[in-house]
């Protein structure tokens, strides 16, 4: 039994005494329970009069019947109402802000029992803080072996002893009565084996308060007298029988000997939708006449006395919504079973160099989730089924459509939990699986009712959740993307293939997945709301048009939002797919993550000079530079070039014809606006004018180590060694050995050849080179001039992509399954050698000041951080110690870089330090 609070003795005495007042109409009340209908005038009677034992509300609650409960509760002289519900569904209809938790088979499948003690403790706390006295949880039930009815947590004896449990230990953390519903069968008990019998015996023994037996069509809801007799002499149970609804589509009379019948059996509790008044006539009549024994109603009253005088009425802290929503997204993610992976598909294992087609049965009108999460990791071919049956020719169709693809996902909505529409697998769904598998790869994923498995024992590769949930769906595209484990076991056996326990380990590759703020240790409620009055603020300011944040932590993706337009005249929206130009975040973007992965496999030493690369700088002032002084920016280097006054006129605003053209012809096609073209040889004309320029004369800390001044001009030297060591171009290493394995779709060189120029907004009205609005082009006039291809700037992204860049970093160079780099490689360019110099700056990487110093982060980010930030508004952070990546984009340079509010008024600094804010208040 419940352990019940001892804080109302008092209150205990003086309804005992009103007890032993009431009238044996009152006495014969207290055993009805109702359930509240439309018209509830009549319960609200008896329940004024101290003629109703208690309310029980289910899917289709009155919440005004709730209400009037719930008040009346709370005068004196009246014996209390214990109100229950009976289902999930029961209390998001008395609170609409409840999240409904996944339950029954997303729990069984899991195999720690925790997610079931956490799940059932949160239903219990919302059951106290509405002040309901019992919950009737219909999963704590019993899958008799004989029934092909899906009952409780599966058919796993072991299983579901442990899961009964936890739930059971978790719903009585909240000291509120608990109650189940077990099948009506006249031999029930009787053929029960020995496992099922064990799993009675112990929801009756442990702690279990309630027992109701389950409605079935055109039977009298009531336990036969040898089940009662049974639990009560046999297992010792001593907890509350309710009975079925007895009024449901029966006549007055019907329902008077059914309660009659009821209270003879032993039933305790007479459950009620209609003829209240009648059936408390009856019973009396029946007393009155002998026909029915007055022990036996003092007997059931007694029992119910207890319990109300024992009511607790003390208050626990409860969760709010956004921590019931991270509840039930991990119950989701961790309940996901792969029962096959015959062609080793799951996860994908590459996500942008292959065809795929998505082909969604079932969705009914609805928001595809499924789709648009895997929109999140892959491009595909997309056709949609709304309802789950569909004709010969649209088979006929896909087959001839998804031919050509490399793999095709089928995903199948069930909402059909019945044999009638075999469950929601229709068909034609299944010839299409069968057929396709006959052309190329196929993976199937069915979100609900896992009795379809039936007609899908031949599929290859699939992968189930229980429910049709857009978080169910979510979990499914993350775990075949590889963002989660699946670890998830059939609860229960479906066919011969498919049989209890049924599952595979499916390994996390490591890729960016999504989740709630309250699943990593944030609080969602503060970040939102912190996130958005800066970037809001930061608009109305007019410190930038508009911007993208992504926050992620412990590899998931937590805040993703997008705010304002790609310019001040607010015609296009900025949206999760814009695309920017990232400017100096390229320097660790590109260029120090090319070097790293050259450094790790030893084809690049950082203490090396620059000659050693490129034996034509040994002749210069350049040669004797050590690469780690570039990338720590201690090298004797200006802080730039003026490339652009070789090749422009700023008083006469004229071209040189050598260098630039303004239609392209032979000999100019390295594009720099689409109305002017550079010379072909412009890239190794700006590399001579490179190395004639003289150097810097600024102190020196050490016959080598110069004063820490922030160049561009040593990433031009760091790209030529790149390029000379790899014998390509910057941007071709970059794309086909990083940017493409990591699975990004709009990260890289020059935007226009991989996205359509209206994702891109613009940056500066360039009137002083270019003579034009600079839009998909790089915004850094050298970086242009050269091509679009610098070591320094040129690299566009979606902050979604960029911040996948520096997940990979956060797991020390891997990501899907691929080693980019190593940790001692990392370690290697994230330390700060001249630290002792006052030079806070990492290998290429920027990191937090000392305190006391200015620069670029939150003053909360350890000193682990580190990141860039760019010329055109953005930043790009990584947070090793709390495992959080953080990615602001903008394009605050338009109209003009002389608008500097973005760093003035430290933008990405105080959003930065929004994350840190949302984890010290995160419970």
């Amino acid at each position: 039994m419940c352990n019940f609070s001892l804080s109302n003795i008092s209150f205990g005495a003086e309804k005992d005494s009103l007890f032993n007042q009431l009238t044996l109409e009152q006495k014969i009340g207290q055993l009805i329970f109702a359930l509240p209908q439309q018209n509830d005038k009549e319960i609200k009677a008896l329940g004024r009069e101290n003629k109703l034992g208690g309310v029980v509300f289910d899917k289709y609650c009155s919440k005004n019947t709730y209400t009037y409960f719930n008040n009346l509760n709370k005068l004196p002289n009246k014996v209390p109402v214990l109100l229950g519900t009976r289902s999930q569904d029961a209390i998001h209809c008395l609170d609409n802000n409840y999240t409904i938790l996944p339950d029954k088979f997303h729990l069984s499948a899991i195999g720690s029992n925790i997610f079931t003690y956490n799940t059932y403790n949160e239903i219990g706390k919302i059951n106290k803080k509405l002040n309901i006295d019992f919950f009737l949880a219909e999963t704590l039930s019993i899958q008799h072996h004989n029934s092909s009815k899906l009952y409780g947590f599966g058919s796993d004896p072991n299983n579901v002893l442990e899961k009964n449990h936890a739930a059971l230990k978790g719903l009585h953390q909240s000291e509120i009565l608990t109650g189940t519903t077990l099948p009506v069968a006249s031999d029930f008990h009787e053929t029960l084996n020995s496992n099922e019998q064990q799993i009675l015996k112990q929801l009756l023994k442990d702690s279990l308060n309630i027992i109701t037996p389950s409605e079935v069509l055109f039977e009298v809801s009531l336990f036969n007298t040898s089940f009662i007799h049974f639990v009560k002499d046999s297992l010792s149970f001593d907890g509350l029988i309710f009975t079925g609804d007895l009024s449901a589509g029966a006549t007055i009379q019907t329902t008077q000997r059914n309660a009659i019948e009821a209270l003879k059996r032993g039933h305790d509790v007479l459950v009620l939708s209609d003829h209240h008044l009648e059936v408390i006539k009856a019973i009396k009549s029946a007393v009155r006449q002998g026909t029915l024994a007055m022990e036996i109603i003092d007997e059931h009253f007694q029992k119910i006395k207890k319990y109300k005088i024992e009511k607790d009425t003390h208050i626990i802290e409860y969760s709010n919504p956004h921590e019931l929503d991270a509840i039930g997204s991990e119950t989701y993610e961790k309940s996901v079973t792969v029962l096959s992976n015959l062609d080793s598909i799951i996860p994908l294992p590459s996500l942008n160099t292959k065809k795929y087609q998505l082909i969604s049965i079932g969705t009914r009108k609805t928001e595809d989730v499924f789709a648009n999460t895997m929109k999140m990791f892959i491009d595909y071919d997309y056709h949609q089924i709304e309802h789950s049956s569909f004709s010969t020719a649209q088979v006929n169709l896909l087959l001839e459509t998804c031919a050509k693809k490399d793999i095709v996902l089928i995903n199948i909505i069930c909402h059909q939990e019945n044999s009638k529409h075999r469950f929601g697998v229709s068909y034609a769904t299944e010839q299409l699986i069968e057929q396709l598998q006959q052309k190329t790869n196929v993976i199937v994923v069915l979100s609900g009712q896992p009795n379809g498995l039936k007609y899908l024992s031949n599929t290859r590769n699939l992968v189930l959740n229980y429910s049709t949930t857009p978080y169910a769906q979510k979990a499914n595209a993350q775990v075949i993307a590889g963002a989660l484990a699946a670890n998830g076991k059939l609860p229960v056996s479906i066919t011969d293939r498919f049989v209890v326990n049924t599952g595979e380990k499916i390994k996390n590759f490591g890729r960016l997945g999504y989740g709630k703020p309250e699943q990593v240790g944030l609080n969602g409620e503060v970040l939102s709301h912190l996130i958005d009055s800066i970037a809001n603020q930061a608009i109305f300011m007019e410190a930038t048009p508009g911007c993208q944040v992504v926050v992620a932590k412990n590899g998931k993706i937590v805040f993703e939002k997008s705010y304002g337009y790609f310019t001040y005249e607010k015609e296009v929206p900025v949206t999760n797919q814009t695309v920017y130009d990232i400017a100096s975040v390229t320097k660790v973007a590109s260029t120090t993550q090319a070097l790293m992965m050259l450094d790790y496999k030893d084809s690049i030493n950082v203490n090396s000079r620059l000659k050693e690369y490129l034996p034509e700088t040994d002749s210069t002032n350049k040669g004797n530079i050590r690469l780690i002084q570039f990338l720590t920016h201690t090298a004797p280097l200006r802080g730039g070039y003026y490339f652009w006054g070789h090749a422009y006129d700023k008083e006469t605003k004229k071209y040189n014809p050598t260098y630039l053209s303004q239609i392209k012809k032979d000999g100019f096609s390295v594009q720099v606006t689409p109305d002017l073209f550079a010379t072909d040889s412009i890239k190794d004309t700006m590399w001579k004018w490179l190395l004639e320029s003289p150097i810097s004369t600024r102190r020196k800390y050490t016959s080598e180590i110069y004063r820490y001044w922030y160049s561009d001009l040593g990433y031009y030297f760091l790209q030529r060694v790149i390029e000379s060591k790899t014998r390509m171009p910057l941007d071709q290493f970059v794309q086909d050995s990083l940017y493409n394995p990591l699975g990004t779709r709009t990260l890289g060189y020059l935007p226009l050849k991989r996205v359509n120029i209206s994702r891109i907004p613009p940056t500066e009205m360039d009137i002083n080179y270019r003579q034009s609005l600079i839009k998909g082009y790089v915004h850094d006039p050298s970086a242009d001039l050269m091509g679009g291809v610098g070591g320094h700037a040129g690299v566009f992204s979606n902050a979604h992509d960029l911040a996948i860049l520096m997940q990979m970093n956060l797991q020390n160079g891997s990501y899907g399954e691929r080693r980019y780099f190593d940790q001692a490689t990392l370690n290697k360019y994230n330390r700060q050698p001249y630290l002792h110099f006052k030079n806070r700056r990492g290998l290429g990487w920027d990191k937090p000041p000392k305190k006391g110093d200015t620069g670029n982060t939150a003053p909360e980010a350890p000193k682990a951080t580190f990141g860039h930030t760019g010329f055109t508004g953005t930043c790009a952070w990584v947070d090793p110690d709390n495992q959080i990546v953080y990615v602001f984009l903008s394009n605050r340079v338009y109209p003009t870089a002389r608008n500097n509010k973005l760093a003035k008024e430290n933008i990405r600094e105080n959003i930065q330090s929004a994350i840190y804010k949302a984890m010290e208040t995160s419970r």
